[in-house]
C-alpha cells in the first residue's frame, strides 16, 4: 500500500495539547476549519459534502512521540491507574498514531470545511474525510462496559468567571471556555486537587483556573496569548 499522506491541516482553538477534549463532540463551541492542500482543494473534491450534517476525519497525533513499543496504556475513564491494551482504547499513543473525530459538518466551501465540537490541536495533519452515515454507524444496542458513560459536564454555574475578567474576554471565547471547564480537563490521578491552579492557551488567550473543594472551577487570569512575533 502507497504511504499515506495529509491532505488537509486542521486548524483549532487549541495551541496546546493541554485542554483539548479527550473526545470530539463534547465541546460543540470548538469550531475548527479543514483547510485543503491545494492539490485537494478543488471543489469536484468535495461535491456533495454539504449534504451531510457530520463527518469523520482521520487526522495525526503529529505533536507525539514515535510510539515506544508498549502494549498497554493508563486511560483517564480508568483513573489513569489500570492498565489495557492500546487497541482497547483510544489513546494517541499507538502505532501507527491515528485520530478518529466525529465533528459536526457547519459549512462545506471549495478546499475548506468549517466543523464543530472539535478534539484536536491546531495544525493537526488530515488524512481522510467521510461522510457520516447515521443509519449504518448509530449503534444504540452497542457495548462499552468500562467507557459506556459520557463524561460527567458541570453544570453552568459550576464555571465561575469573574465579571472583570469575562469583560476583557470575546464572547465566542467565554462560551467556549465555560464548556472546557465543564470538563474535567486535568489528569485524572490529580482530580479532587482543589486549589491547584491549570493553565491552558486557547483562542488565542491564555487561561489560568483552580477548583474549589465543591466541585467548582474558578477562572483566575485570562490575557492574550504572545503571538510569536510579539
Amino acid at each position: 500500500m502507497a504511504e499515506i499522506r495529509p491532505i488537509a491541516i486542521l486548524r483549532t482553538p487549541f495551541a496546546e495539547k493541554f485542554g483539548v477534549p479527550r473526545q470530539s463532540g463534547l465541546v460543540p463551541a470548538a469550531e475548527g476549519r479543514v483547510e485543503f492542500l491545494p492539490e485537494f482543494a478543488a471543489a469536484e473534491f468535495g461535491r456533495g459534502l454539504g449534504d451531510f450534517s457530520h463527518v469523520w476525519l482521520i487526522t495525526g497525533f503529529h505533536l507525539n512521540p514515535p510510539w515506544d513499543g508498549a502494549a498497554t496504556v493508563r486511560p483517564p475513564r480508568l483513573g489513569g491507574n489500570e492498565r489495557v491494551g492500546v487497541f482497547a482504547s483510544r489513546a494517541p499513543s499507538r502505532p501507527n498514531g491515528l485520530g478518529l473525530s466525529l465533528v459536526e459538518l457547519l459549512e462545506a466551501r471549495p478546499g475548506l470545511l468549517r466543523v464543530g465540537g472539535i478534539d484536536a490541536v491546531d495544525g493537526t495533519p488530515v488524512y481522510d474525510v467521510k461522510p457520516y452515515l447515521p443509519w449504518c454507524e448509530a449503534k444504540p444496542e452497542a457495548r462499552s462496559d468500562w467507557a459506556k458513560d459520557a463524561p460527567e459536564i458541570r453544570a453552568a454555574g459550576a464555571v465561575v468567571i469573574p465579571a472583570e475578567l469575562e469583560r476583557e474576554l470575546p464572547e465566542a471565547v467565554a462560551v467556549l471556555v465555560r464548556q472546557l471547564l465543564g470538563l474535567n480537563l486535568q489528569p485524572a490521578y490529580q482530580d479532587g486537587e482543589a486549589g491547584r491552579i491549570y493553565g491552558m492557551t486557547v483562542a488565542g488567550w491564555n487561561v489560568r483556573w483552580r477548583g474549589g473543594v465543591d466541585g467548582t472551577i474558578e477562572v483566575v487570569e485570562a490575557r492574550p496569548a504572545k503571538s510569536d512575533s510579539d
